[in-house]
């Protein structure tokens, strides 16, 4: 396995990227603890900024210097609104759709642990419409992000018929995410037909294949797809299954600050990696390094701009936990 440091200082993109799914606003609110029914909590306002799943992975990629293209629709309202305004000051391209409402927020509470917990608004980002992708070359693509969040009920179909189109030499890295226990098991069926790699947290796998450690599950996943399966494991590192065979990827000691968007900005590693024709255990690496830098800062997901990044991964492969 090659030093971090190495690795980021020499991305080069062989790879073609699409991010597809959503942006919406985050409102972080830190907490003492979680609300019960019929209580009176405090809370601290952290910041609302424009996120998501999707929006946070891109994020790594525009931090790295690496080129992606995305389908992040952009409705009409309040929210849509911040996400245009985001948007134009990032110079992403705007892609409008009226008549479906508006993009979608979310209410983050912190606790003290760092760990924490969603309420979820959506918005148009789970009304997909099949004639979004008239102008998305699918085929074109060599590695397409795909969140849990854009495969759940009437929005799942219009996904699964859009990604037909997609080479079968491509790989889709799919982050089912916070989302998983609520996901249809004949989407995922269908979505494990075609050339996906999953992307999760331990305890997502454990539910989605129904075993008891995270290992276990890693292989399984990775014998329903017939692709490589990677399973995050907190300061741990990361697990791959590939080829019937399971390795852990160490991690990095940090202080740990929050855990928003650590699992997108992952996502958002591994694909820097992919796209650039890592080997499978540097882009891993690569990943685990990025969530470990969001993870290590407070408030909304956002990984830190390039020299940052660099100086962490000069620093940081002395620090890795041992395995």
């Amino acid at each position: 396995m090659t030093k971090l440091s190495t690795i980021a200082a020499e991305l080069k993109p062989k790879k073609k990227v699409l991010i597809l799914g959503s942006a919406f606003v985050d409102v972080l609110i830190k907490t003492p603890c979680m609300p019960v029914s019929g209580g009176d909590l405090r809370g601290d306002f952290q910041a609302a900024k424009v996120g998501g799943c999707s929006f946070n992975a891109a994020d790594v990629l525009a931090k790295l210097h690496l080129p992606f293209d995305a389908l992040l629709p952009i409705g009409e309202g309040m929210m849509a609104d911040l996400v245009r305004t985001e948007f134009a000051r990032r110079h992403y391209p705007c892609q409008c759709f009226s008549g479906y409402g508006d993009n979608g927020w979310c209410l983050t509470l912190i606790e003290p642990s760092g760990e924490r917990t969603f309420i979820t608004m959506p918005g148009l980002e789970t009304r997909f419409n099949l004639a979004w992708f008239d102008n998305v070359p699918l085929e074109n693509y060599d590695l397409i992000y795909l969140s849990g969040y854009q495969t759940e009920g009437d929005n799942a179909q219009v996904i699964l018929q859009a990604l037909q189109r997609v080479r079968k030499d491509a790989l889709i890295v799919y982050d089912p995410g916070p989302r998983t226990p609520y996901l249809d098991a004949s989407v995922l069926r269908a979505l494990e037909d075609l050339p996906l790699m999953y992307a999760l947290n331990a305890a997502e796998a454990m539910h989605l294949s129904t075993a008891s450690d995270a290992k276990t599950a890693a292989l399984t996943l990775h014998a329903r797809t017939g692709h490589p399966a990677i399973v995050t494991c907190g300061a741990q590192g990361a697990l791959i299954a590939q080829d019937e065979n399971c390795v852990q990827v160490p991690g990095f000691a940090i202080e740990l600050a929050d855990t928003v968007g650590s699992g997108d900005a992952h996502s958002g590693g591994l694909i820097a990696g992919l796209m650039c024709d890592l080997p499978l255990a540097d882009a891993v690496l690569l990943a685990n390094a990025t969530a470990a830098c969001v993870s290590a800062r407070p408030g909304p997901a956002c990984c830190p701009e390039l020299d940052e990044f660099l100086h962490f991964a000069a620093t940081a492969d002395y620090r890795q936990t041992a395995k």
